[in-house]
């Protein structure tokens, strides 16, 4: 042990009292905390739970022993019993998360993936103390690390730990090791590749090339994710609200965060007046405007507190307006009944408030509360299931239950078999004592547990099944904590994205959740986005529910891309970088420009030189001239544009970069195949006047320009006849006219590629000089 060392376990021993937090462990024989909760590192960081994060595992890491096993057995040896790690290497495990929260300030969940599971892999894999460690034992973890996953994350996640935790600190006698590694890391995303390094063919791709494409979702997950949300229809209620938050990402670019946390009361609508106090809509303006109020993430500054939610406004654009409005509206009336159960019980404190706690409830009515499957009774299910999946009408729950109540009071008193399953479930639970609640008779006497259940008339007291339900099954206790805002709380009941807990009733096994009369119910939290969107394996996402194909349901997309996507449409459409930086609730609109994946093409044609230059360059010389206007361009050629820009004027430099930018021209009628080294068109791209260097091409553009300047000339033609006359002025409008309607003919008739003139004029050639010239 060094100094170092001990330092660094004082600092992390005085982190930890500070907050409470007891040092010693007790854990069994694999490592787990003894009381299964460990450090609840949410708590310690003043977060509102969920998701919840903790520190309760100082065991041997599990799939990294896995392997180190499989190896000593081929070398004949015995394996490992996951057992826990050694006194020195808790300690710096418990040290190095407390340093990380508490003083640096990180997220849990970066603690507990980034910090503490790496530290526990390298502990797996050598026999050393954390002091004494090699490059060599590294070595062995970071390849175990890549072994563990397939992308090789985890043992970059041991490189990088190595960096910032026992170098920084300087735990090691024999450190500085990551230097010494000497292993090549994961790439990053913005990881590139020097341009002069590259091939000519790769040059010329990457003009139409985005920048770090990768960002954005892909074209075929895009249009089929919109597809999905905006025509197929929701087979669950938590699909409806995926569909609701995706057709919202889409429609505002928000982070998936600020959509999950959107609150109820999100409509904010602006009216604008004249100068005459009428509607400015009346006078060409807009009468109206609607924003979006909610909560926007990474506002605070670098010693504010990120757990406050700091409320903001986005404006929709109205093409967007009936969209969004519908799909929030929506939204709202189907979660209404959620929102009212929240409230009730964060104002009561309590998980049953529809009863007094002394009272005693029918198992057939509380059964309903506490799984969410609306049928108690054994009825034909499928006609409210469709009925209900129409457009989720809280009404319809409503009707349910009370066409249930009708039936048994007209004698139906057969019971659905999962209220058997429920029941007996709890009288297992009772007869070994893992619950001290009892069923009781309709008069308050409990019911013997050999006795056989009569479970119409068996009755639950509401005190003791509240008890049991915090003690025994904590995921059905509502969450009923309020976030903080700089000025105020957030009450959960005020969020629009309420969900149902763990709704199994509907998502596991195909059926209905009762959102009317479920007790549990979720803040919103972000996590029900990513589901509809990534293949994590354990929920099938969006795709694969919903893709027509299987190559569609193989799909996913992150959720972020769908903000790049709209930050770089909106630069590509020639939105100021002010207003998009606004909209985005950025502090700066340098970050505006890490979203913008334009192509190099893309944002040439935001660059705007005046049209007749653009005419007399052509493609190709227009384009190198956009690249030096837009400073994407340097070199020999540049600084001699400037130098002769700056001395002789925007014509000379022009004109000598149109000579030095090659032979071929786009020209607005065809393409011409001449480079005018020495002196520019003669016919100032009158290419149809006969000119053998034109090639007609079948490109759109290149054919309208034509049909519009045949129409001129014939409406010339037609002008100049109507005023005849005998003199020679007027005979020469005339040849002139005729011969460029010809010659636009001609041009229109002719083949893509070939000449229509190849007998022409060669206007390259320099005119021959009269006796009259000077």
């Amino acid at each position: 042990m060094n100094s170092h060392y001990s330092a660094f376990m004082d600092l992390g021993k005085t982190l930890a009292d500070d907050k409470g937090l007891s040092w010693d462990m007790p854990l069994d024989e694999t490592g787990a905390a003894c009381d299964g909760v460990g450090w609840n590192l949410t708590i310690v960081a003043g977060d509102v739970p969920p998701p919840s994060h903790y520190l309760r595992d100082l065991g041997a890491d599990a799939k990294a022993l896995a392997i180190v096993n499989a190896e000593r057995a081929e070398r004949g040896l015995a394996p490992l019993p996951r057992r826990p790690l050694s006194d020195a290497w808790q300690d710096l495990v418990k040290a190095a998360v407390a340093e990380q929260l508490l003083f640096r300030r990180n997220t849990t969940g970066h603690v507990v993936q980034c910090v503490a599971r790496p530290l526990r892999v390298i502990a797996t894999c050598v026999d050393s103390e954390p002091w004494a460690l090699t490059v060599d034992d590294l070595h062995v973890a970071v390849r175990i690390g890549r072994a563990v996953q397939a992308t090789g994350k985890l043992g970059d996640l041991v490189m990088g730990i190595v960096k910032v935790v026992f170098d920084a600190q300087h735990l090691c006698d024999a450190g500085p090791l990551y230097s010494s590694l000497a292993v090549p890391r994961m790439k990053g995303k913005s990881a590139i590749k020097a341009k002069h390094t590259w091939s000519r063919e790769k040059l010329r791709a990457d003009l139409e090339a985005r920048k770090r494409d990768e960002r954005l979702p892909e074209r075929r997950a895009f249009w089929e994710l919109s597809r999905i949300v905006m025509t197929e229809k929701p087979r669950s209620f938590m699909d409806e609200l995926r569909f609701a938050a995706v057709r919202t990402l889409m429609v505002t670019g928000m982070r998936a965060g600020e959509a999950a946390l959107l609150p109820v009361d999100w409509k904010r609508e602006r009216t604008y007046l004249d100068s005459k106090g009428r509607p400015a809509g009346e006078a060409g303006g807009i009468s109206t405007s609607l924003m979006v109020r909610h909560f926007a993430e990474k506002q605070q500054d670098d010693e504010a507190d990120s757990r406050i939610l700091r409320e903001s406004t986005q404006p929709v654009p109205d093409m967007f307006r009936a969209l969004l409005t519908g799909t929030l509206d929506h939204v709202a009336r189907i979660t209404e009944p959620l929102r009212a159960t929240l409230k009730l019980q964060g104002e009561t404190g309590r998980l049953l408030p529809w009863y007094p706690a002394d009272s005693l409830v029918p198992v057939t009515e509380i059964y309903t509360r506490l799984t969410g499957n609306p049928f108690w009774l054994d009825i034909e299910q499928e006609p409210f299931i469709e009925r209900y999946r129409e457009g989720f009408d809280p009404a319809l729950l409503v009707e349910l239950h009370d066409y249930q109540l009708e039936r048994r009071r007209s004698g139906d008193l057969k019971l659905n078999m999962a209220i058997y399953q429920f029941g007996n479930r709890l009288v297992k639970a009772m007869r070994e004592g893992k619950t001290g609640m009892r069923f009781r008779h309709a008069n308050g006497s409990p019911v013997s547990l050999p006795e056989r259940m009569e479970w119409h008339a068996a009755h639950l007291h509401v005190g003791e099944l509240e008890e049991h339900i915090r003690l025994k099954t904590p995921t059905k206790v509502s969450d009923t904590t309020p976030l903080p805002l700089a000025v105020g709380v957030v009450q959960p009941w005020e969020f629009l994205f309420v969900q149902p807990k763990r709704s199994l009733a509907e998502e596991r096994n195909d059926g209905l959740s009762d959102v009317t009369r479920y007790i549990a119910v979720s803040r919103p939290d972000p996590e029900f986005i990513y589901d509809g969107l990534l293949d994590d394996g354990a929920v099938p996402n969006l795709f694969a529910k919903y893709g027509e194909t299987d190559d569609d349901r193989a799909l996913k997309i992150e959720s972020h891309m769908l903000r790049h996507l709209q930050n770089t449409e909106l630069f590509r459409l020639g939105v100021a970088d002010t207003i998009i930086s606004k909209r985005f609730n950025r502090r700066s609109v340098a970050q505006s420009y890490e979203y913008d994946h334009r192509s190099l093409a893309e944002e040439l044609d935001q660059i705007e030189i005046p049209q007749d230059i653009e005419i007399m360059l052509g493609e190709k010389a227009g384009t190198v001239a956009r690249l030096i206007k837009g400073g994407k361009a340097n070199g020999p050629i540049v600084d001699a544009f400037r130098r002769i820009q700056a001395t002789e004027g925007d014509a000379a430099a022009y004109e000598y970069l149109r000579a030095e930018a090659g032979g071929f021209h786009a020209t607005p009628y065809g393409h011409c195949l001449n480079s005018f080294t020495v002196d520019p068109c003669p016919k100032h791209l009158e290419c149809f006047a006969d000119c053998r260097h034109l090639s007609a091409t079948d490109l759109p553009e290149n054919r309208q320009n034509l049909i519009r300047l045949e129409g001129k000339f014939k409406l010339a033609l037609e002008s100049i006849k109507a005023r005849p006359s005998t003199s020679i002025g007027w005979q020469n409008q005339l040849d002139h006219a005729e011969k460029r309607l010809a010659g636009v003919q001609k041009l229109l008739a002719t083949p893509a590629g070939d000449h229509p003139f190849p007998d022409g004029v060669d206007l390259s050639l320099p005119r021959q000089r009269g006796v009259l010239d000077d």
